[in-house]
């Protein structure tokens, strides 16, 4: 059995001074100090052209570019079922080995650049063998795919997810992990055999770990697979209460948030709910 007073002494040397709630909440603390701006240069003299007259200003930073006027896609006109159905379709295409691999056409290309509606998020692993657009028998612009090892969540991919729910319109959230998940593994080495991770691979498996405890409570016979679902499981309900913009659509019907896990040897994806 896993206990979380072996996780302790497990990294008692990475965790120093780091509270048990916020692990168990899956935070990132080891996110860098802000750096203080440095000093912008003067602007030298305005370069003149062939004939003496000033010439056009060179913009050197992002920021001096004129924003473009905002534009607000409209809602996807979908129901989360539908949604949720849509990638079960997809993925009993790919499974029995039916899955449509044609390139969208120039036509369509030209029309996604004007806009994207993706009809479901995907918050998945890195892992080359589980691309979602290949699992789920999609093509471009119908999912909007956030992917780290592990399909754990930063601030960065909470934003990301956010924005695909709140400006794109995205009726549907996945959570999917995989069998023989190399991530979660390295979790489950750290949890139960005082394996030792080095600098961001230590930060990788470090939002893992509360699901290993989960699992392992259980003694499960196969407790990397027990310990893939729990994380997938335990992301997914943090994300229906991480933003007042998914907990209101979710209450209003607008919004369906559910795990899954993809197996390398059959193709085929689980909806766990």
């Amino acid at each position: 059995m896993v206990s979380r007073r072996l996780l302790l002494g497990a990294l008692a040397s990475g965790l120093a001074g780091t509270p048990l709630a916020a692990l168990a909440e899956g935070d990132d603390h080891h996110a860098p100090a802000p750096r203080k701006a440095a000093p912008r240069p003067k602007p030298a003299a305005a370069p003149q052209n062939s004939h003496g007259a000033a010439a056009a200003p060179v913009r050197s930073t992002v920021a001096e570019y004129p924003k473009p006027a905002e534009t607000h896609a409209p809602e996807v006109l979908i129901d989360p079922n539908e949604a949720l159905g849509r990638l079960k379709h997809g993925n009993a295409i790919f499974a029995r080995g039916g899955a449509s691999m044609a390139l969208p056409s120039w036509a369509r290309i030209n029309e996604l650049s004007n806009g994207q509606k993706p009809f479901a998020i995907v918050v998945g692993c890195s892992d080359s063998r589980v691309p979602p657009e290949l699992v789920f028998d999609c093509t471009l612009g119908e999912l909007f795919v956030v992917r780290t090892a592990g399909s754990t969540v930063s601030r960065e991919g909470l934003g990301s997810i956010l924005y695909a729910v709140e400006h794109l319109g995205a009726p549907l959230v996945v959570v999917l992990g995989h069998t023989k998940c190399g991530a979660v593994g390295a979790a489950v080495d750290v949890a139960t055999k005082h394996a030792h991770l080095h600098g961001a691979l230590f930060d990788m498996a470090l939002p893992i770990l509360p699901a290993v405890i989960e699992a392992g409570e259980s003694r499960p016979a196969d407790l990397q697979d027990a310990s893939i679902r729990q994380n997938a499981k335990n992301i997914a309900e943090r994300l229906k209460t991480a933003d007042e913009a998914f907990s209101s659509r979710i209450a209003a019907g607008r919004l369906k948030v559910v795990s899954a896990v993809y197996s390398l040897q059959t193709g085929q994806v689980e909806f766990m709910g």
